[in-house]
This record gives C-alpha cells, structure tokens and sequence, in this order.
C-alpha cells in the first residue's frame, strides 16, 4: 500500500473560505460529490463509491474529473500549491483527501480540516450520523479474524426531502418490530428512525428516481442492520416474521406466574 499526502494541510478557516469564495461557481454535482464523500464511513472511500453516494450519471470517470477539478478550482482561487508528482503534473484531488493506493483499489481519505470547513459553511450537519443509508461493501482488503467489515452507503436515504416525505407518511414507529424512540426515551428520541431503501442498489438504473413513499420504509437501528444482514437483503415481511416467531417462542418458554403460598403460622 502506498500513501499520498500533503506536506501541509491548511487549517479549516481556508478552506472554509475558499469553499466560500467560490460558492457561485462550485457546480451541485461537484458539492454532492464532496458533501457524500463527508457522509461516508470514516470518510473513507474509492471513487466508484463515491459516484455510487453522489447518484452520479457516468461513475467512478465523472467523480475522478469533478473531484480533481474542484481541487484545481480551489487551488487557482486561493493561491494554494498542490503536491506535485514526480512527473510533474499535480494531485488536484490531494486538496481535499490523503491517497491510499492499495492493490485492489485506489481509496480517497478526506482530511479533517475539509471535514469541519464544510460543517463551518453548513454544507453538512455534523449531527447527521442518524441517516445510516443502504449498505454496499468496502473495499475489500485483507481483513484478521475478528475485525469489523466497514459498510458505506447511499444517497437516497440520507435525502433530507425524502427522508421527511418517508416519516410524514409513514410516522416514526419502526415498520418491523414497532419500536418508537419517544416511547421508550422520552424527548431525547424525537424525531429520532432510521430510513431503509427497499430497492436493492443491484436493480437502480441511471434514471432511478426515490419515490419516499412507496421506496422508503421507517426502521429502527437493529432491525435495519437484520434486514441487511443477508445477501441479497431481507425483505421487511421476511423480518417481521422472524421477530414475531421469537417474540411467540419467547412467551412460550417464560414460565407461569404463580401467587407464593400463604405463610402457615
């Protein structure tokens, strides 16, 4: 594995403000771009999963030109000076991410001061982490027994639109095993489901279009990661027969409450 980086990473008030400068002339496809790459797991990710976050026509080729091409924007506005290759051309992507080049892909690692500039100009809300949207693998490196598989994931469920046209219909009571957040925390679990996308990303075409309504589904944590647990994912009637079947052999083997006896004086 080899590692890029910058020398010197500038502080999130420049990048903030260099965001800022070119605000009326950042495309919406290059901030999807970069506001996805914020949203993934560790803000860790290759470029075809990050075409696949973004929902972007065309793939991991777009994403590698916008990427670097808002590097270069930035870096001829401000005056910044990107790493150089050997020969001689520059990393524009090395602006907004260090470069992990492993043997089965190239895995893009945004640098924390990108991270909180984009916080600091409100493209991201950094208490976001709720909408955990459909899974797709890694990269798929080596891993040692015992250690965990990240997951990454879509654009469609972390919708803020959709995700509030999902709930208005459908409420807040998780559709497989009813858990509601303010019932059993109070205050504290307002507004507070996970959104799970029914439609597997092997069946999304380029012209796919969510529908919140019929596509989208309220769950709690638990039984979203259950209903991805299988490839490919449990349905939610699937699910919800399970929990029912457990819920039913539960109650099976509780034993009977019985009165205690009397005590004889």
């Amino acid at each position: 594995m080899r590692e890029y980086y910058l020398e010197h990473v500038p502080d999130a008030s420049f990048y903030a403000n260099g965001l800022n400068s070119l605000a009326n002339r950042i495309t919406d496809l290059r901030r999807r771009i970069l506001t996805s790459h914020y949203y993934a797991p560790n803000r860790r990710v290759t470029a075809p999963q990050l075409a696949a976050l973004a929902s972007v026509d065309g793939g991991y080729p777009i994403v590698n030109a916008q990427y670097g091409g808002l590097g270069r924007a930035f870096c001829e506005s401000t005056g910044f000076a990107p790493q150089i290759r050997s020969n001689g051309t520059p990393r524009w992507w090395g602006v907004w991410s260090k470069g992990y080049d492993y043997p089965d892909g190239f895995v893009w690692q945004m640098h924390d001061a990108v991270a909180t500039a984009l916080e600091m100009i409100g493209w991201v809300d950094p208490s976001d982490s709720q909408h955990l949207p459909e899974e797709i693998p890694l990269l798929k490196t080596q891993y040692r027994e015992g250690s965990c598989v990240q997951i990454t994931v879509n654009s469609y469920e972390r919708n803020r639109g959709a995700r509030t046209e999902c709930l208005r219909h459908h409420g807040f009571d998780c559709v497989v095993c009813g858990f509601n957040f303010v019932t059993a925390y109070g205050p504290c679990g307002e507004n507070f489901i996970h959104v799970h996308h029914l439609v597997p990303i092997s069946e999304i075409g380029e012209d796919y279009v969510v529908d919140p309504i019929d596509d989208l589904r309220p769950v709690c944590p638990n039984c979203h990661a259950m209903l991805h647990r299988t490839t490919p994912m449990l349905t939610i009637d699937a699910l919800q027969q399970m929990v029912n079947r457990s819920a039913l052999q539960t109650a099976q083997n509780k034993p009977l409450h019985t009165e205690p006896r009397a005590a004889r004086f």
